[in-house]
């Protein structure tokens, strides 16, 4: 099996908060958990993992050996636009993780209550298949989310207003080394707030 692909499994999952075991692994990657168990001894004898107190989890060359993207927003409806998006980031390397907006920003941002619950949406987003961790974000401070996630490559939708300049700047600032890119859009028109409108 790719190693790519297991290592990805177990960052993504630790992300989750799911203790990570052959079993865990075995679901994840539809192996049996015979199998994953022998993955998890394979990158273990090469150094990639290590037994810890979460289960197993990626050691430094682990994690140097896969890219990590994230994304984040406030999902309440998934449109197309969406999936182009999600579709376009996970390109961009091994795992992507979906931050999401807590209740509380959206009702900050938006000045109205969530269409769905930030947990039903981190739900929902888990569900698709391009991504590997969707996790609630931290109201007020992007960044405490980004070290929680450690990316390689955080990918902006085309209108976030995020600029990219100030991401790559406060990423140092707080010793993290990533990459900011700022994805395009072949449906400019298709947003949340203009599908709300029209209902």
């Amino acid at each position: 099996m790719n190693n790519k692909r297991v290592l990805a499994a177990v960052y993504s999952l630790g992300l989750s908060g799911r203790k990570v075991g052959a079993r865990e692994l075995a679901e994840r990657l539809g192996l049996t958990p015979e199998e994953a168990g022998e993955e998890l001894e394979r990158l273990s004898a090469r150094g990639l993992v290590k037994a810890g107190p979460r289960g197993t989890e990626l050691t430094p060359r682990g994690r140097r050996s896969i890219r990590v993207v994230f994304i984040g927003g406030g999902f309440e409806v998934i449109h197309y636009g969406h999936l182009y998006t999600i579709e376009k980031a996970r390109r961009l390397g091994d795992a992507l993780v979906a931050s999401v907006a807590r209740d509380s920003t959206i009702r900050k941002r938006k000045s109205r209550e969530p269409l769905i619950g930030e947990r039903d949406r981190a739900k929902l987003l888990s569900a698709l298949r391009q991504v590997d961790a969707a996790i609630l974000g931290v109201e007020g401070d992007i960044y405490v989310t980004l070290e929680r996630a450690g990316p390689d490559v955080v990918a902006l939708g085309y209108d976030q207003y995020h600029m990219e300049d100030e991401i790559k700047a406060e990423a140092a600032r707080r010793g993290m080394k990533l990459r900011v890119v700022r994805l395009d859009s072949p449906y400019p028109g298709i947003k949340t707030s203009r599908l709300l409108n029209e209902f």
